[in-house]
């Protein structure tokens, strides 16, 4: 907790981050101690499979719930900066005006395949040397073309990402940055500018991308009628922010490299940085930009990561009401991890590092003494060992791992912090915060006041970012997970293989 000095002193900033489902937003200091918080759902429309959209007016009115929230809390007088955060890949399509055209099209969906392979074949090699990465479903380009293919991109339409939309409804500018643009696939990476070819392929010109800026650059300030919505002060700065695997990243503390953040979301991430280009390309790990210029960020994607349990407590429900976390830590407990045979592939979404690819997600090994706990373990060691080939794909790119921070919603199951540690053999630091991208923003809000962000940055990271747990493999458990993570990688390899 902290105490009455800081809860009345007058510079706190705000980090709003929107996430796969749910804005949030945390009020903190510059030690970290967070003062206020909260949260608002939004939907993600599946009218089918291979579709995830959302509003672009759900996320604006869950940002005034949240807002509103935190100023109830404190003082908005004390909000110096306000950061934001944003889930990668959302694309939205508005006027001149920033009015949003139609639904936003998120990471998730995976309509765009066809066009990703005509993406791959069209610039091969090139698009390696030219963005950092190959192409995949996930990026905005293949989905730019699908959109432009089906007659719904109209010429001259501006087209941003989340966060980036919502900046420019608080200030009226629309600016992106490096983390967020290098995952596009229409970025080229040495030189942190959009490729004129690739936005010709997708069906725009590069102007109708927003300009590239540094995380830490100040977007503009929030305008009269937005404060008034949210229940802030009109001219509060803003600071453009960051993507949310650049804003986790400040988050969890991997702006230093060494050490690796993993967050269990949504999506799983498996986060580090690192001064210099990877030593070899790995499939299926992204090559980012990194909230300041000096470094870049290294990222291994599981797609379904804590929404793998969501899933779980969905089949567990029956329809009806579904277990809640107790239930599910108390069936878990209830199960001595090395009895459990079943396995589970996490691709629910597709299956992420390293293999990059459109997969199903399987549940194999089932017999009688299977029961409800040993799926639950099936699904964490599942998820863990995803995250372990990551941390393998890191390893092969000559990346030096460190210590692992670990996050989010699935870092508060004591069980699950255990089986990564159990499956990668590494220890385990769990955070004081788990709303790792929130608490980013607002740590790159502060460093945006500063003359010198990336000193600042690394000051404000040592001070604020505070592991409270920490968990240790056990030698026993770690035997018996590597002997099936041979395994799983190929069970892995037979379920993205062609038919």
């Amino acid at each position: 907790m902290c105490d009455r000095e800081e809860l009345i002193a007058p510079f706190l900033a705000l980090g709003i981050d929107f996430g796969t489902s749910a804005v949030k937003a945390v009020a903190m200091t510059k030690r970290g101690d967070v003062v206020a918080e909260a949260s608002a759902p939004y939907p993600t429309h599946r009218p089918s499979g291979d579709v995830a959209e959302q509003s672009p007016e759900d996320w604006e009115n869950a940002m005034v719930t949240v807002c509103r929230a935190v100023a109830a809390q404190v003082d908005p007088e004390q909000i110096s900066a306000i950061g934001l955060a944003g889930q990668l890949n959302g694309i939205v399509r508005s006027n001149a005006s920033g009015d949003p055209i139609g639904p936003a099209l998120i990471w998730l969906d995976q309509r765009a395949e066809a066009e990703t392979q005509a993406l791959a074949r069209a610039f091969g090699d090139d698009l390696y040397a030219t963005t950092g990465n190959r192409a995949n479903g996930i990026s905005v380009a293949p989905k730019l073309r699908w959109l432009a293919d089906n007659g719904l991109l109209a010429p001259r339409t501006l087209v941003m990402q989340v966060k980036d939309w919502i900046g420019l409804r608080l200030t009226g500018q629309a600016q992106t940055e490096r983390n967020e643009a290098s995952g596009t696939l229409l970025m080229r990476f040495d030189e942190t500018e959009w490729d004129e070819g690739l936005c010709a392929w997708v069906g725009i010109q590069s102007s109708d991308l927003p300009p590239i800026g540094a995380a830490t650059d100040q977007l503009g300030v929030l305008r009269p009628e937005m404060a008034k919505a949210l229940g802030l002060i009109p001219g509060t700065p803003v600071v453009i922010g960051s993507g949310d695997t650049g804003a986790l990243a400040v988050g969890c503390g991997a702006y230093a490299p060494g050490t690796v953040a993993v967050t269990l979301g949504t999506a799983g991430h498996v986060v580090a940085a690192s001064p210099c280009p990877p030593a070899q390309e790995v499939r299926g790990m992204w090559r980012m930009g990194h909230v300041t210029p000096d470094r870049e960020l290294w990222l291994g994607l599981v797609p379904a990561g804590a929404l793998s349990m969501e899933w779980l407590r969905d089949v567990f429900a029956l329809g009806g009401t579904r277990p809640d976390f107790d239930s599910l830590e108390a069936a878990a407990r209830g199960v001595d991890p090395a009895t459990v045979q079943a396995m589970f592939l996490p691709f629910l979404a597709g299956a992420g590092t390293p293999w990059s690819a459109p997969a199903h997600g399987t549940l194999s090994g089932l017999d009688l003494t299977q029961g409800p706990g040993h799926l639950i373990h099936a699904v964490h060691a599942g998820v863990a060992h995803a995250v372990a080939a990551s941390l393998d794909a890191f390893l092969s790119a000559g990346l030096n791992i460190g210590q692992i921070r670990l996050a989010e919603g699935g870092a508060r199951s004591p069980i699950w912090c255990q089986t990564v540690a159990d499956v990668t053999g590494r220890d385990v630091e769990v955070l004081a915060h788990g709303d790792t991208s929130a608490v980013g923003a607002a740590l790159l809000a502060f460093a945006g006041l500063s003359d010198d962000p990336t000193t600042a940055l690394d000051s404000l990271i040592a001070d604020a970012v505070r592991p409270v747990h920490s968990y240790r493999p056990d030698p026993a458990l770690h035997r018996f997970h590597q002997s099936r993570h041979a395994e799983f990688m190929a069970r892995a390899a037979e379920e993205i293989a062609p038919r």
